[in-house]
């Protein structure tokens, strides 16, 4: 008699394995240490929002020019706007309140366009040119300006034919173009009318009288 025998099924008798638990990483003192880190910046964020709510709040509305403004100029209102700015204790303005007011009143310097308007240059027509300055007017032919040469700009009056300094150059005296406008008479000649030290004004207006005078764009803070 054969006697028969079942094989086990594959894998009986062994144990079924369970998938590994997942342990969550960080203990009890790091895992605070993220929330203190969480909470420290969270609260850094409010901070520097309310610091920068707190600039806003101090931006003041100033007068500004809307375009260059030569000094002697009469302002308008087309001449101004309004800009919300942080304006610092020293700085000299017309709060946005005067706009209306400052009408009619003459600039005594020169504003670019986009700056600030100072109260300290605002003045009556009497107070204009002031006591050490003189306005000097002259006829340019082509070629003794510069052809981008515009209102407001800083000049060197440059005499020729006349007295020389030391080392020989042509004498120069530095001026502000107040107004400056095509001649009608002579194609590419411009009338222009400068604002010069009261001592140099004689001897420039001499000049330019007899043709004498060109002009050269400076910084405004540079020499003659």
């Amino acid at each position: 008699m054969v006697e028969t025998t079942t094989a086990p099924p594959p894998g009986a008798g062994r144990q079924t394995q369970q998938p590994p638990a997942v342990r969550l990483s960080g203990g009890g003192a790091r895992r605070w240490r993220w929330l203190v880190l969480a909470l420290t910046l969270t609260t850094a964020g409010a901070l520097s929002g309310v610091i920068a709510l707190e600039r806003l709040d101090d931006r003041t509305g100033v007068v500004v020019a809307d375009t260059d403004l030569p000094a002697g100029h009469i302002l308008t209102l087309d001449d101004l706007r309004v800009s919300e700015m942080s304006v610092s204790s020293g700085l000299s303005f017309v709060d946005a309140a005067r706009m209306e007011e400052i009408v009619g009143q003459t600039l005594t310097l020169p504003v670019v366009e986009g700056g600030v308007l100072p109260e300290s240059a605002l003045g009556a027509d009497a107070a204009f040119p002031e006591s050490d300055r003189a306005l000097v007017g002259a006829t340019l032919q082509p070629g003794r300006f510069p052809a981008s040469l515009g209102a407001g700009a800083s000049v060197s009056v440059v005499v020729s034919g006349g007295e020389q300094q030391e080392d020989g150059a042509p004498q120069a005296y530095l001026a502000l173009v107040r107004t400056l406008a095509p001649d009608p008479g002579v194609e590419g000649a411009v009338n222009v009318e400068l604002l010069v030290s009261s001592a140099d004004a004689a001897r420039i207006a001499a000049a330019a009288s007899a043709g004498q005078v060109s002009l050269v764009q400076v910084h405004p803070r540079g020499g003659a």
